[in-house]
């Protein structure tokens, strides 16, 4: 853990009227040490890390938080977006730990894989059906291949692209699986977690960035040799992995945003970052229209790469803005569905056919009831459909209406769970226009250039984000926080 200096503190703040072409200094000026763009998981790791500097959080949202955002009925929170983590490491274990979070191990079963009208319950209850429509041999081939990988995995910045890792950031996961000869189930099955994960099907991604999410679904992976070591199996599936909080992983963005306090400004959206002598400028637009400027030595960007290039393509440098550019985004929606009584509440989680428009149907009040018993005064209940395009470069579903889009949902979710449509009280859509960043082959290498132009960073910009990491919450995290040690390195050099 490092442990972070105290420092000098000048600030200067420049607010504009909205009919004013240039700026007028105040009196009460501030210059801060860094102005971190973005109220997202990376921006606010970053945030916390930084605590005993002079910053600033903008983050153009009310509520900070990004895909991890909540929403609240009668009384009940749920995820409107990212659902659960891994068990956390360093540094969000560190921060879930000095704020006092209770971490929640998500009770079993953690999924039912619906499949051919038939429901698997469970990792082993998904090993029966891989074995039935292959062998155990090929079950036992597939995850020692998946594992074989990630023991020479590393995650970004300090992965080593050598070998057959590089090979394999080349290839897709769709070429990847035929190249080994895998039967079409393992990439029916996976597709769909592909869809989930990345917005972006087995065609689309890359195989590099398919072993990390196998490899978890393996995790502890013993040979299955015959129907007694598969029955064995079936009766021992008790863990799950998967982790959360009583109001789901929101509560971890919403306590950093409390210890933070003031120096996190929502509603707020930052339209330009200029580099004016040795500071910069950070141009913003309030909800009411009115401008307001801030000045920092240092920036940490903490955005969609592509509003990155937006608002900052004046002070990156070509190759910076030639990676950034590249990367691919893919929507996501989601659709909450409240009802009084359950529609779904046999496993945390579904997965349906890959025919259908969303890929998971969450039980968003599956961690509460098992903790906390009754939910409230009244019965709730809350199913979380989440909805990733077929392909990333499918945006059908962005353009579709509300009403039909929750229409739609409820048809086909009446193939799977009869009548479930009649039980819905209510709804809340929420959609990601910049959801999930695609690992499309060559993305590895994007992201360890990336990382590279920033540590060779002498300007103070410094950039964060899940585009520069593998996309999942904890990796955000973990690249807000390489990011603020970027930042302090800088500053104290």
């Amino acid at each position: 853990m490092r442990t972070l200096p105290a420092v000098l503190l000048l600030c200067m703040m420049i607010v504009v009227s909205p009919s004013s072409s240039t700026a007028a200094n105040s009196k009460d000026s501030k210059i801060y040490d860094v102005i971190i763009v973005g109220g997202g998981i990376a921006g606010l790791t970053a945030a916390f890390y930084l605590t005993e500097y002079d910053f600033l959080v903008l983050e153009k949202e009310r509520q900070a938080g990004g895909r991890a955002a909540s929403g609240h009925y009668k009384g009940v929170s749920y995820a409107k977006g990212a659902e659960y983590l891994g068990l956390p490491e360093f540094p969000l274990s560190e921060i879930i730990t000095s704020l006092n979070l209770p971490l929640r191990h998500i009770p079993a079963p953690a999924g039912i894989l619906y499949h051919r009208k038939k429901a698997y319950t469970g990792y082993s209850d998904r090993a029966r059906l891989l074995i039935e429509e292959s062998s155990f041999g090929e079950y036992n081939r597939f995850a020692e291949k998946i594992l074989s990988v990630y023991d020479t995995y590393d995650e970004i910045p300090e992965i080593d692209l050598s070998g057959e890792l590089k090979s394999l950031d080349t290839l897709t996961a769709r070429q990847w699986f035929e190249n080994n000869h895998f039967s079409s189930i393992y990439i029916d099955i996976f597709n769909v977690a592909f869809r989930g994960l990345f917005g972006a099907n087995s065609d689309e991604i890359s195989a590099l960035s398919a072993i990390p999410e196998l490899a978890f679904e393996f995790e502890g992976f013993e040979p299955i040799e015959d129907e007694d070591d598969l029955a064995e199996e079936l009766s021992s599936d008790d863990s799950t992995g998967m982790y959360s909080f009583d109001n789901g992983i929101a509560q971890i963005p919403l306590a950093i945003a409390a210890h933070i306090g003031d120096r996190l400004k929502t509603d707020i959206k930052v339209t330009e970052v200029k580099r004016v002598g040795e500071l910069f400028e950070i141009h913003c637009v309030l909800t009411d229209k009115s401008l307001i400027m801030y000045r920092s030595e240092a920036v940490i960007l903490a955005t969609p790469s592509a509003i990155t290039v937006d608002i900052a393509g004046k002070v990156l440098g070509d190759e910076q803005l030639q990676l950034l550019s590249s990367v691919s985004y893919a929507p996501y929606t989601t659709i909450a569905l409240f009802s009084s009584k359950p529609i779904f509440s046999k496993a945390f989680a579904m997965t349906v056919p890959d025919d259908l428009i969303f890929t998971d149907i969450y039980d968003a009040t599956w961690i509460a009831r098992h903790y906390n018993g009754a939910l409230s005064s009244q019965p709730v209940s809350i199913a979380l459909a989440y909805l990733a395009p077929v392909s990333f470069k499918n945006d059908t579903l962005q353009s579709m209406p509300d009403n039909e889009l929750v229409n739609t949902v409820l048809t086909q979710l009446d193939t799977i769970l009869p009548d479930s449509s009649e039980l819905i009280e209510d709804f809340a859509v929420t959609r990601f226009h910049y959801g999930l960043p695609v690992m499309t082959p060559g993305s590895y290498q994007r992201m360890s250039r990336l990382q590279a132009l920033s540590d060779e960073a002498e300007d103070g910009l410094f950039l964060a984000g899940d585009y520069l990491v593998y996309p999942t919450f904890e990796a955000a995290s973990f690249s807000g926080w390489l990011a603020a040690s970027k930042a302090i390195d800088w500053m104290e050099d």
